[in-house]
C-alpha cells in the first residue's frame, strides 16, 4: 500500500507542475504557426475542453480515490479490459508528454549554454527526475512545490511587464490560415493542459482524497488556464506569430524584447523539469496499479522498503521516456501525446456518465451542478480535438491501441495462466 502524505497544496502543485511546462514555453510557437494570432482562441478552446473533462475527473477522483486514475475508472465503470486499455494509452501519452517536456528543457538549456546539445540536456533531466521519484513522493512533492512557485511567478512577471507593451498590429490578419487550423492548433495545444489528471493517479497518497482531489484538479486547471491565456496574448503581441512560429524557445525570445530573457529561460527550465518530474510520478503509479491487478509483471508493484516508492515502475517509465526523447522530434511527440491522452479523456467522460447512472452503487462526495452535462460536452470536445490532429498522428495512436489490446489478450489469457 502507498501512504497518504500529500495535502491539498501538494496535490494542486502536482497538477500545476504537470500542466505548466513545454506546452506554453515551446509548443505555443508551433501552434502559432498553425493558427496565426488566433492561437489565443486555440488556447481558450483547449482550456474549455480540459475544464469539462476536469469536472469529470473531479467527480471520479472523489468517488474512486485509488492510485491509477483513468485506469481505475475504466476498470471499475466500463470493464477490466477497457480499463487496461485506458491505462495503457494514458501511460503511453504521458511518457510521450514527459519526453516532449524533456526536449523542451533541452532546447532552453542549449539556448543558455550553446555547447550543450539539446538531446543531452533532455536525457540529463530524465535521469535527474527518475532519481527524485525513486527517493520518495514527499521529497518529489517538496521539490515540485518550490519549482511551481518560481515558474508561476516568472510567467506572471512576463505578463505584467509585457502586456502593456504589446502591439495591436500583431493581431491583424487574425485568421491567416482559416478556421480549421485553429482547431488543429487547439488539439496540439491540449498537450499543455493534459497534466491535470496526474493528481488522480496519486490518489492513494493524498490526504482526505474525497475533498482534496476535486479541489486540486480545479484549482490547478483554473490557475494554468488564466496564465496560458495571458501569456499567449503577451507573446503574440510582443513579437508577432511568425517570429514565435520560427523559434524553439518562443517565450524566451519574446521575453528578450523586455530584457527578461534570462529570467524566463530559468522559468522554462524549471517548468519543463517539473513536468518531467510529475510525468514519471504519474506513469509509475499506473504501472503500479496494473501490476497489482496482474495485468503487467508483478515486479512493477514492488514498493521499496526504505523510500516507499514503486521503484521498478519508476525505472521503466524513465527508460521508455529516454528512448523517445532520443529518437522523435518535439512536434511529432506533442501531437501523439495529445491524441493518446484525448483518447483516454473521451472514455473518462464516458466513465463519469456511467458513474452518474450508478449513483446507488457509488458514494459521490463531489457533485457538479447540471451533471452529467459537463461529461457529455467534455466527451464531444475531446473527440473533436483528437480527430483534428492529423491522419499520421491518429494512425500511430490507433496502432498503440492495438499493441495494448494484444498485450492484454496475450498476458492475461496465456502468460498469467
Amino acid at each position: 500500500m502507498l501512504k497518504r502524505k500529500l495535502g491539498l497544496l501538494d496535490a494542486t502543485s502536482i497538477g500545476l507542475g504537470a500542466i505548466i511546462g513545454a506546452g506554453i514555453f515551446v509548443l505555443v510557437g508551433i501552434a502559432s504557426g498553425m493558427a496565426g494570432p488566433a492561437v489565443v482562441v486555440s488556447v481558450i478552446i483547449s482550456g474549455l475542453s480540459a475544464t469539462f473533462t476536469a469536472l469529470s475527473f473531479a467527480e471520479l477522483g472523489a468517488a474512486l480515490p485509488r492510485a491509477g486514475g483513468v485506469y481505475e475508472y475504466g476498470h471499475e465503470l466500463i470493464s477490466p479490459s477497457f480499463g487496461f486499455l485506458l491505462g495503457w494509452m494514458w501511460i503511453f501519452g504521458n511518457i510521450v508528454m514527459g519526453a516532449t517536456a524533456s526536449l523542451g528543457f533541452g532546447y532552453y538549456l542549449s539556448s543558455v549554454f550553446n555547447f550543450i546539445p539539446f538531446k543531452v540536456g533532455a536525457l540529463a533531466i530524465i535521469t535527474l527526475v527518475v532519481f527524485f521519484n525513486l527517493i520518495g513522493v514527499k521529497q518529489s512533492a517538496i521539490v515540485n512545490d518550490l519549482i511551481v512557485i518560481v515558474k508561476v511567478l516568472v510567467l506572471l512577471l512576463f505578463v505584467f511587464v509585457g502586456l502593456p507593451r504589446i502591439s495591436v498590429s500583431n493581431f491583424e490578419n487574425f485568421l491567416p490560415n482559416g478556421i480549421v487550423p485553429v482547431f488543429q492548433a487547439a488539439g496540439l495545444f491540449y498537450f499543455a493542459y493534459i497534466g491535470f489528471p496526474r493528481i488522480s493517479t496519486a490518489a492513494e497518497e493524498v490526504k482526505e482524497p474525497e475533498k482534496n482531489i476535486p479541489l486540486a484538479i480545479l484549482f490547478a486547471l483554473f490557475i494554468s488556464t488564466l496564465i496560458y491565456i495571458l501569456t499567449s496574448v503577451t507573446a503574440v503581441g510582443l513579437v508577432g506569430y511568425k517570429n514565435l512560429s520560427n523559434s524553439t524557445t518562443p517565450i524566451g525570445d519574446a521575453a528578450r524584447e523586455l530584457g527578461l530573457g534570462g529570467i524566463v529561460e530559468l522559468g522554462a527550465l524549471l517548468a519543463t523539469f517539473s513536468v518531467v518530474l510529475t510525468s514519471v510520478m504519474g506513469q509509475s503509479r499506473i504501472f503500479f496499479a496494473m501490476a497489482r491487478n496482474e495485468e503487467v509483471p508483478s515486479i512493477l508493484s514492488k514498493v521499496h522498503e526504505k523510500f516507499e516508492t514503486p521503484v521498478y515502475s519508476v525505472l521503466l517509465s524513465g527508460s521508455i521516456m529516454a528512448i523517445l526523447a532520443s529518437t522523435i522530434d518535439i512536434s511529432g511527440l506533442a501531437s501523439l501525446g495529445s491524441f493518446c491522452v484525448l483518447f483516454t479523456h473521451i472514455f473518462t467522460n464516458y466513465s463519469a456518465l456511467k458513474l452518474y447512472n450508478s449513483l446507488s452503487k457509488y458514494d459521490t462526495p463531489f457533485k457538479v451542478p447540471l451533471r452529467p452535462l459537463h461529461s457529455i460536452i467534455g466527451l464531444i470536445m475531446s473527440t473533436v480535438l483528437a480527430l483534428s490532429l492529423g491522419t499520421n498522428t491518429i494512425l500511430i495512436g490507433i496502432s498503440a491501441c492495438f499493441v495494448g489490446i494484444l498485450w492484454y489478450a496475450v498476458y492475461t489469457k496465456i502468460i498469467k495462466k
